[in-house]
């Protein structure tokens, strides 16, 4: 047998650390020995324990909260300025693209230390709607690039051709524009509640007393101690993006087999 390469071990190594925790993490939340020493048994008291907690519950209400507002204008602005630019003379999409990807070079802990400041300055109350603001502020830039990359490759003919047919605006844009940005959509979507829903250093900035997400909760938990409930939290949160992830998945993949249908249907009938 051949003797694994460097690069075949180099691989495995960075997978078993990327991995390795993760599985750690897992084995830990059945753990019955509550001082993670050594293993004290299956059981899954941990789980029932974070599910009981009113303070878990509450977090991840506003974690939740926080991700789909934040998801919701960070699609509408990353939409409207990508169909902007699609039309914006080339000096203003430069400039615009800087801007855009200025957000996502800087620190965060710069945005976030400005928006508290800001806050502060203008008499603010912190809480869920500063969060969501201080979210929107670097996530409508994710958003913004995936859809742009999905614009770049669409064709204007249809569009061209809905509007010559008299088609309103609105119309075009919702039936013809919408059905082929979808996946894109969804993918920002995603992306943008991922990111939201796991953010800490800006909700730690901008929550104050008033609100508590669910990553700062698990932040404040770890300080002292990691405890099994800590672990089965975490699971609970891997599992529910995970599962966001195969609900888009399946999603596209019915959306491409009901197209594909439709295009051959329409060829069988042109032939």
């Amino acid at each position: 047998m051949r003797r694994p390469s460097a690069v075949a071990v180099v691989a495995l190594t960075v997978v078993t650390l990327l991995y390795a925790p993760i599985v750690l993490v897992v084995i830990n939340s059945f753990n019955a020995d509550k001082l993670l020493v050594a293993w004290g048994g299956f059981t899954t008291t941990w789980y029932q324990e974070a599910l009981s907690d009113d303070r878990v519950r509450s977090a991840f209400a506003t974690s939740i909260k926080v991700a789909l507002l934040s998801t919701a204008f960070s699609l509408a602005i990353g939409i409207s300025a990508s169909m902007w630019t699609r039309r914006a003379l080339a000096r203003r999409r430069q400039l615009f693209d800087a801007t855009t990807f200025l957000r996502i070079i800087l620190p965060e802990t710069v945005f976030a230390l400005g928006l508290f400041l800001l806050c502060t300055r203008l008499n603010i109350p912190l809480g869920i709607p500063a969060i969501v603001i201080g979210h929107v502020v670097f996530n409508s830039a994710y958003a913004t690039i995936v859809l742009q990359a999905r614009f770049a490759t669409m064709d204007t003919t249809l569009e061209s051709a809905a509007a010559d047919l008299g088609a309103s605006p609105w119309r075009v844009f919702r039936r013809v524009t919408l059905p082929q940005l979808l996946p894109a959509v969804i993918a920002s979507a995603l992306l943008v509640f991922s990111f939201s829903f796991d953010d800490v250093v800006t909700s730690l900035f901008l929550g104050g007393t008033n609100a508590e997400t669910l990553p700062v909760l698990l932040l404040g938990l770890i300080r002292l101690h990691v405890t099994p409930e800590v672990n089965a939290i975490g699971v609970m949160v891997m599992l529910t993006t995970t599962a966001l992830f195969a609900i888009a998945a399946g999603v596209l993949s019915v959306r491409s087999a009901v197209g594909a249908r439709a295009s051959a249907r329409q060829q069988g009938g042109g032939v």
